[in-house]
Parts: C-alpha cells; sequence; structure tokens
C-alpha cells in the first residue's frame, strides 16, 4: 500500500530560457534527471475545457503537466497546463514576452514552470523506486541555482526579489493527471543561489558538469580551437556572445573571471524571438490572414518545403541581420575596451542555430578588420548540440560544488 505522505530532499539547477525550460535535479540516493520542456502553459478557466491528456508515466510525465499552483509568488490560484500540454491544449499561450523586454524575473512563467518541474520530478522519482503513487510530497529543495540575463542580474534588487519570490513561504502543487490529485509541497531554502547568463556558460564550458573537480573533456571539444577545458581556461581573453531567444549577453573573461574593470559585461535585449517576432508582425502585414506566433513562425520557418525557405529569405534572415548588426557594434565597443587583446570569440546560445553562413562570414571579417595583427581571428561556434544546455551545465558546475563542499 502507497504511503499517504512521502518527504523528499532535491536539489535543482533552472536556467528558464525565453524558449525552453532547461532542468537538472539531483535527489539525496545520488539519481538524478535532465528535461528541455518550452517555456510556455496554458491557464485554464471555467470555460475551457480540460484536453485529455495521456496517461501519464516516466517517459512521458515531462508532456503532460496539468497543475493547480497555490504559491506566495502568485497572486492567484489556478490551474495550468505547462510546456507540451499546453501547446497540445488548443487554449491561449503565454510565452515569454521577448517584445516587451520585461526580462525574467518578472514574470510568473519564472515561476510557474519551475515549480510544476519540481513537483513532477519528485513524483517520478518516487514512482520509479515504490511503483506506488502517494497523497502527498512535502519535498526540501536543499539547493536551488538558476540565472538571469546580466542586465537584470546586474541589479542587487532584481537579484534579491527573484530570490524571494522562491523563498518566501512554501508552494502548493496539485497534480491533476490521475484519479485522485497529488499535493506537493515545496520548500526553498536559503541556499536558492542566481548567476548571470553567459558567463555561466562559460563555467559549463570549462568544467565537467558531472563533476566540477575536473575539466571538460569529450566531444564538444573536438574540431574547435581547444584539445579541453584545461587548454580552453589558460588560453587568455576571451570574448563571450551568448545569444538566446529574448536576449544577447555578451562578456569578456580571463578564464572564470570577468576581466579586471570591467565587470559582468552588457545584455541586448534582443535575440532571435525578437528577431522572429519582428518578421512575423512584417508577415502580418504583408498576409493578413497569418497571425503567427513567434514560435510557431520559427515552426514554419524549420520546414522544408517553400514556405518555409519563404519565410526564412523574406521575412526571418532580414532581422536576423539586423540582430548581427546591433551585436557587431557592441563586440567593437568591447574590443576597444580591452585594447583588442582578446584571444577567441566563442559565439553560443539556443539562437547560434538560426545563423546564416552570411551572418557567420560577417562577424569574421569584422572580427578581422579589429585585430589587423593576426591574419584570423579565432572564433569558436560552439555545436548546436551543445548550444541549448550549455548555462545550465554551468549551473550543474556550481551545483556539484556546494554538494561537494558538504
Amino acid at each position: 500500500m502507497a504511503k499517504k505522505t512521502i518527504n523528499l530532499v532535491m536539489a535543482a539547477a533552472v536556467d528558464s530560457g525565453n524558449g525552453f525550460s532547461k532542468t537538472y535535479f539531483q535527489f539525496e540516493d545520488g539519481s538524478s534527471n535532465t528535461s528541455v520542456t518550452p517555456s510556455i502553459y496554458a491557464t485554464i478557466s471555467s470555460n475551457e475545457n480540460i484536453p485529455e491528456l495521456e496517461e501519464v508515466t516516466l517517459e512521458n510525465v515531462n508532456t503532460n503537466m496539468d497543475v493547480i499552483i497555490k504559491s506566495p509568488a502568485l497572486k492567484t490560484t489556478s490551474e495550468y497546463l505547462v510546456g507540451q500540454a499546453a501547446i497540445n491544449s488548443g487554449n491561449y499561450l503565454m510565452d515569454y514576452n521577448v517584445e516587451a523586454s520585461r526580462g525574467k524575473s518578472a514574470p510568473d512563467i519564472s515561476v510557474i514552470i519551475p515549480l510544476a518541474k519540481i513537483a513532477y520530478a519528485a513524483l517520478a522519482h518516487y514512482v520509479e523506486h515504490t511503483h506506488s503513487i502517494p497523497t502527498t510530497i512535502n519535498v526540501a529543495l536543499s539547493y536551488y541555482m538558476t540565472c538571469l540575463p546580466i542586465s537584470e542580474f546586474r541589479n542587487p534588487k532584481n537579484r534579491e526579489l527573484f530570490k524571494k519570490r522562491f523563498c518566501k513561504g512554501k508552494h502548493l502543487i496539485i497534480i491533476k493527471n490521475f484519479e485522485k490529485d497529488v499535493k506537493v509541497n515545496i520548500t526553498f531554502s536559503s541556499n536558492t543561489f542566481i548567476y548571470p547568463e553567459g558567463i555561466t556558460a562559460q563555467i559549463g564550458l570549462i568544467y565537467d558538469p558531472t563533476d566540477s573537480r575536473f575539466y571538460r573533456q569529450g566531444d564538444l571539444y573536438q574540431d574547435t580551437p581547444y584539445k579541453d577545458g584545461k587548454a580552453y581556461h589558460d588560453s587568455g581573453n576571451v570574448l563571450l556572445i551568448d545569444i538566446g531567444d529574448g536576449t544577447t549577453d555578451i562578456s569578456i573573461m580571463n578564464a572564470t573571471h570577468p576581466l579586471n574593470g570591467l565587470g559582468v559585461n552588457i545584455s541586448l535585449n534582443q535575440g532571435v524571438g525578437t528577431a522572429a517576432a519582428s518578421a512575423s508582425e512584417q508577415l502580418a502585414i504583408d498576409y493578413p490572414q497569418l497571425h503567427y506566433t513567434r514560435s510557431i513562425f520559427l515552426e514554419h520557418v524549420s520546414r522544408q518545403d517553400s514556405e518555409g525557405k519563404t519565410l526564412r529569405k523574406k521575412y526571418l534572415e532580414p532581422q536576423l541581420d539586423l540582430l548581427m548588426s546591433a551585436i557587431e557594434k557592441e563586440v567593437e565597443k568591447e574590443f576597444s575596451k580591452t585594447n583588442n587583446d582578446i584571444n577567441t570569440v566563442v559565439v553560443l546560445g539556443g539562437g547560434v542555430n538560426l545563423l546564416t553562413d552570411n551572418n557567420k562570414k560577417t562577424l569574421q571579417d569584422l572580427l578581422n578588420d579589429l585585430n589587423p595583427f593576426e591574419t584570423h581571428q579565432k572564433i569558436w561556434w560552439v555545436p548546436s548540440k551543445y548550444n541549448q544546455l550549455l548555462n545550465l551545465d554551468g549551473l550543474r558546475v556550481f551545483l556539484s560544488r556546494k554538494l561537494n563542499q558538504n
């Protein structure tokens, strides 16, 4: 017979991307899991039908999230479909409004999705080990690591208010997928840490996220200027460009430290998501019958048919050119700050995967002009298969260090 109430201690690293929420959870027994979920939710109101979700299994737990959340961080208690369940519902979707430049510390989505994922991870962990479903799970988060865009991180008030949203009080999440609801009470400890995006990714490039005592090696370093994380760590000044959905973070680093006197550098409130939103707006002007959200627009762009090619060439690529022009202006300023003493430019982030060959060539030409005594300025275009998880990898490094201290 299943226990009615169980207690779990777990640690979490959460990268709340504008496009996807990337999470890593580790439990007391050493087991862990990583998942990627669309940063989208839908509120279920009294006049909307709750869609028929699949029977929840350990394999599909992250695609069928249906929860009621009562939290001191949220003004109201509501029922939400989260991630893929929201997309499949046909209900009105809420995501990060990248056009509004609200950032990540204020929107409720930065609380709703992590709470839902923590609750389902706790339930999945218990079910996997006991093959039974409890009525109540009390989750104590020993550590919670997350990150904010540099522009928000630089404001101590933003960081403190964001931390309070998690640490103030207890959060009740009611999982609605079963014949009987499962209540999950989540409590955050004072060990809740916030780091700057971009710089977090730099940490993920250097150290092994599975054990931070070691430098990173393996496939990530194939076909790169460096053989491993140690060589990259020792390479000198690096200009890091982290292109995301709603922001682009630009940092000058020497190993794991921002360069003396330059501090944590800058964020542009522009990314491939804002480029896609602008492209979609232009599409709606030309074709009023087509009102695509940025996520749907990008889905159509990815299609290998005549529509996908037209949307990319005519609408998206001109916006990507404008994005890269803004990035290049900031890169020139950063080079000037260091008297052009930059060994390598590293370009990473989920947005890199949408850049064109011409975008990459234009950046290379600019860098060659900025550093005329080098025949070819080194650029490390981090491979697409690693881009999405690098900030999460850095958070995992920080988490590993905290856990190893204890």
